[in-house]
């Protein structure tokens, strides 16, 4: 992908894939994510459905993930479900798990976001032949049980792991945590404030994370109001969750997501009936600090 301007993916555009079993099956997802190595852009996003085959075991990453949950709950322990409009940092390093889809919920989906830490781990695109390489050729090694891959001799590897050991050639090592959890942002409890200059158009500030990010929001945009055009020095995940947006002449609806290159000049964002958008920003190449509150 050559990522010099801004890129929008939308689902209704976009083929959902069968349902994986590398965690044990449950799950298939759409893919949104921006790569271009020359540009040293690497970004996995997408939007998946979980049922309750889908086993997720306790284990970590050397990237970081946002995550936004749109429908149904999911246990993230025996006394924490995150459901619609929770939101959830997980930084690399961090143990989470292990996870699975509320009882009563026939299915949860959510929208993810991996991208390079503070450490700037490279990020395994998830559609990439690489990718799907390594999972035929470990399905012809080993067996996957309950999200684990299982070796010849018993031992038993988180799955994810593996792909990724087996694409990068070494194992994989962690950074160490800067936190001791994940940090889960209640959506509902924020406030939304008025942004400043702009009529029509108010932000939740989330979280901000670290020195080149996440910094991360909720974006309402109220019916024939618009975000301003601009240029911004990090990079920018917008994803339209709810209403409708026009961005350079073409329309989209939810669930659509822009990805904003770091340097290059972007449109402004018109909702004809209203929109809900969910926001990240991230340091870009040479660490530079994402902007407080630039939308």
């Amino acid at each position: 992908m050559n990522l010099t301007t801004p890129a929008i993916v939308s689902e209704h555009e976009s083929s959902w894939g069968q349902v994986v079993k590398h965690r044990g099956g449950g799950r298939r997802s759409v893919h949104f994510g921006f790569y271009d190595g020359d540009r040293s852009i690497s970004l996995n996003a997408g939007m998946t459905v979980y049922n309750h085959e889908r086993m997720n075991p306790r284990h970590k990453h050397d990237f970081d993930q946002v995550r936004y949950f749109l429908k149904g709950g999911e246990n993230y322990s025996k006394h924490e479900v995150l459901r619609q409009g929770d939101a959830i940092y997980v930084p690399e390093g961090v143990s989470y798990g292990p996870t699975y889809t509320e009882e009563g919920c026939d299915e949860n989906i959510r929208f993810t976001m991996q991208f390079p830490g503070v450490s700037r781990h490279p990020i395994l695109y998830h559609a990439s032949p690489e990718y799907h390489e390594a999972q035929q050729k470990l399905a012809e090694i080993g067996t996957l049980e309950k999200g684990l891959f299982v070796w010849p001799d018993g031992r038993k590897q988180d799955s994810a792991e593996a792909i990724r050991e087996y694409v990068f050639g070494h194992k994989i090592e962690y950074p160490q945590a800067r936190y001791n959890n994940y940090v889960v942002m209640h959506t509902t409890q924020y406030n939304f404030e008025p942004l400043e200059n702009v009529p029509g158009v108010q932000v939740k500030h989330l979280g901000y994370f670290n020195e080149v990010g996440p910094n991360i929001k909720l974006v309402a945009i109220d019916a024939g109001a618009s975000t301003p055009a601009g240029i911004a020095e990090c990079e920018q995940i917008r994803l339209l969750i709810d209403g409708d947006m026009s961005y350079d002449g073409k329309e989209y609806r939810a669930v659509s997501c822009v990805y904003y290159p770091a340097n290059v000049p972007y449109a402004a964002t018109l909702s004809k009936k209203g929109a809900t958008l969910f926001v990240v920003q991230l340091g870009a190449k040479g660490r530079q600090r994402p902007p407080f509150c630039l939308i």
